[in-house]
């Protein structure tokens, strides 16, 4: 694959995860008020629903995807040097997996019964 459809793919798939995070954060809080949400059990009842959960693991998702194409860029834009550059691309990966880990725990978490 050419350098170009590399830059391309990370374009479109940073464009992609924008139009998903925008229609979740205009969306969600709009559902959020027409729901009574006044406690925890109520909160864990609406995130343990399979449409909900789907859809914040996939917001998770995206919003990884993106932090992880802007900073990639802006790291081998602006990084010169290799080792260094390679290290915190890394620990950025890293950092952005373990998000994602704990995101995903934590929606499964509400998708189980209460006092598992």
């Amino acid at each position: 694959m050419s350098r170009a459809a590399q830059g391309l793919r990370a374009w479109l798939l940073q464009r992609l995860s924008a139009v998903y995070l925008a229609l979740y954060i205009l969306i969600m809080p709009a559902l959020m008020f027409n729901r009574d949400l006044s406690g925890y059990a109520a909160w864990r009842a609406w995130f343990g629903q399979p449409s909900t959960g789907v859809a914040s693991a996939i917001f998770a998702l995206a919003l990884l995807l993106h932090a992880w194409v802007g900073m990639r860029d802006v790291l081998i834009d602006y990084v010169r040097i290799v080792w260094l550059r390679l290290t915190l691309l890394a620990l950025f990966a890293l950092l952005l997996l373990g998000s994602l880990i704990w995101v995903l725990r934590a929606l499964l978490l509400a998708a189980l019964p209460a006092g598992s």
